[in-house]
């Protein structure tokens, strides 16, 4: 049972946070000893965090039906609205399905060896480093923008950014703003990004917000779009999994234990995550990455079956 809410908890948290669940999943029971999980645990962790962004982003989803059935409820504006982001997400999924479709079974062989995750856990970590020193230096060459005239900085933070002046950190609703105005451009290229995840230690989330820093989306902006696009591909992998559940060695508690912890930490993750990066930058999981994943490596070199 312990096994089971240890193996749930890392699955919740590192699903959401940039520091690669797939990784994580496989190296940590080799390290404290606990047998692997089976593809069927697997599966039911994930419905577990599929559960948890879906309960965060309820209203967000709740919106998106509505907005097809009942639009008259929203208001012809805000129905235009949420079709456009349904659209955006659709379409940005359609490269990780086809990925996925295609190199699923690699992607499961790269993760059942966990010193080989441990060192793509490493070496991917020089995406997000790419993205916040290209975002520090466009931030920097945009500052004498902003300090042209008294004007410079007025508006929201998608208007701002529009003007590719720099912009203080984005409350909530600036975040909404830039949300709905994303161009099919960069939604586009947030899907072909989330593509890369299928590399294990690449993370989701940290490959989609880079990807957004690239296009000159802001951190929480990004964040939200990466969670929302996150459901139809966690969805959409388990469903494609579904005959793994009968080959399941864990014991009904087992597996109801697991899936509960991985979705409570999986909703704390994604709540804790979209807060953290209105403010802060991805430097604090890079450095993890770098830190926890060199220690990965050097602890299973010495590991032996």
């Amino acid at each position: 049972m312990l096994r089971a809410i240890v193996l749930g908890i890392v699955q919740g948290i590192t699903e959401f946070l940039p520091i690669s669940s797939s990784a994580h999943l496989s190296i940590v029971p080799r390290l404290l000893g606990f047998a692997t999980p089976t593809l069927a645990f697997e599966v039911l962790l994930h419905f577990g965090t599929l559960a948890a962004v879906a309960a965060y982003f309820a209203r967000d989803l709740w919106a998106f039906v509505l907005c097809l059935v009942a639009p008259g409820r929203l208001g012809p504006e805000e129905a235009a609205t949420r079709r456009r982001l349904l659209g955006l997400l659709a379409l940005a999924s359609v490269p990780a399905a086809v990925v996925g479709f295609l190199l699923q079974d690699w992607a499961d062989e790269q993760t059942a060896r966990p010193l080989r995750a441990s060192v793509w856990l490493v070496l991917t970590t020089v995406i997000m480093i790419a993205a916040e020193l290209y975002d520090r230096a466009r931030s920097r060459r945009a500052a004498p923008v902003a300090a042209a005239g008294p004007g410079a900085g007025a508006g929201t933070r998608a208007e701002r950014l529009g003007r590719g002046a720099p912009a203080a950190p984005p409350d909530p609703a600036d975040a909404e703003v830039e949300l709905k105005r994303l161009p099919v451009a960069k939604a586009a290229g947030i899907g072909l990004a989330q593509a890369l995840a299928l590399v294990p230690g690449t993370s989701r989330s940290g490959v989609t917000i880079s990807a957004g820093l690239f296009q000159g989306v802001s951190r929480g902006t990004a964040a939200r779009f990466s969670f929302l696009l996150s459901i139809p591909a966690i969805l959409g992998a388990g469903i494609l999994k579904l005959d793994e559940l009968s080959g399941a060695t864990e014991t009904p508690a087992e597996l109801i234990a697991g899936t509960v912890a991985a979705g409570v930490s999986g909703f704390l993750a994604v709540s804790f995550l979209i807060r953290l990066l209105r403010t802060r930058t991805l430097w604090p999981f890079i450095w993890y990455r770098l830190v926890a994943g060199g220690l990965f490596v050097l602890l299973l070199s010495t590991v032996r079956s």
